[in-house]
């Protein structure tokens, strides 16, 4: 007798096919992207509590600047796992920017940063415009 599982829902949304697992590890590395922002956020904010800062002014506006940041690329990350269109725009400039500022750290000798910035940027850039993400992302 043939194995009888329950039957699966094709998707959250409406009656369209499963979203790709491409599509969420897309939105899964965003998702890390943004939790590197809040880490960023916090080294600032205890560079501000901790040591002397010189412009303390420009400490807490940097700080709550890359807050919000994070806080987009998490809304973007989660429009993602919703497959709405408007959400690939904001990843693509955010990578795009995030490639400028790690492609320089090659060269300016911190490797690690370059990698840090540049790997995900570029993984993520590949993957909003393989065939399986763009085509769940589409209208």
């Amino acid at each position: 007798m043939p194995d009888r599982a329950a039957p699966r829902p094709s998707s959250q949304r409406g009656g369209g096919p499963a979203r790709s697992p491409l599509l969420t590890a897309v939105a899964v590395v965003v998702v890390l992207e943004a939790v590197l922002l809040v880490a960023g956020a916090a080294y600032l904010a205890h560079g501000l509590l901790v040591e002397d800062a010189t412009e303390p002014v420009a400490a807490v506006v940097l700080t709550l600047t890359t807050l919000a940041f994070a806080a987009g690329l998490a809304l973007c990350a989660h429009g993602l796992l919703q497959r709405a269109a408007w959400a690939r725009s904001p990843v693509l400039v955010w990578q795009l920017l995030q490639l400028a500022a790690g492609w320089p750290a090659f060269s300016g000798g911190a490797p690690w940063l370059g990698v840090l910035l540049v790997v995900p940027a570029a993984l993520v850039l590949v993957g909003l415009f393989l065939p399986p993400v763009s085509a769940q992302l589409s209208r």
